[in-house]
């Protein structure tokens, strides 16, 4: 593993059930990472979520978001399956190896090939073409705060 992904993986730590000594308040610690390397797309869901009243940090890349200090790990993860430099897939799986648990994801992708390849798989909660109807994310997204 690079020496910047380890100290990435160091630095951000989330806090979990067992250290905490019980779950977070509903809501209280509840947020969504947005990954997408397309400055109108973050724009876009950020705004949306924070119309429906959720918290949101955006990254415009895969090392920009495991830089992210955070004191809890996201309860879901909106990631771009093709990312500059790290790919969404590969975060993904960095995170299930390095930072279990792994929080539930919804890949996005333009493209049908890269959404096909995740469509059964068990890092995958769910998968969105762009473009997509905000509703069919907040449907996806909602179930997991």
């Amino acid at each position: 593993m690079p020496a910047r992904l380890r100290a990435a993986s160091k630095a951000m730590r989330y806090r979990t059930e067992a250290v905490e000594g019980g779950p977070p308040a509903r809501g209280a610690d509840r947020w969504v990472a947005i990954i997408d390397d397309h400055h109108s797309v973050r724009s876009c869901l950020t705004r949306v979520m924070r119309l429906e009243g959720i918290r949101a940090a955006v990254f415009a890349s895969a090392e920009e978001y495991l830089d992210h200090a955070a004191p809890t790990a996201p309860s879901c993860l909106v990631l771009d399956m093709q990312l500059p430099g790290m790919s969404g897939y590969t975060l993904a799986q960095f995170l299930e190896r390095e930072r279990p648990p792994l929080p539930p994801i919804i890949f996005i992708s333009a493209h049908d090939a890269l959404l096909a390849s995740v469509e059964d798989d068990r890092l995958a909660h769910g998968s969105l073409r762009k473009p997509f109807e905000m509703d069919d994310l907040l449907a996806l997204v909602k179930p997991l705060l």
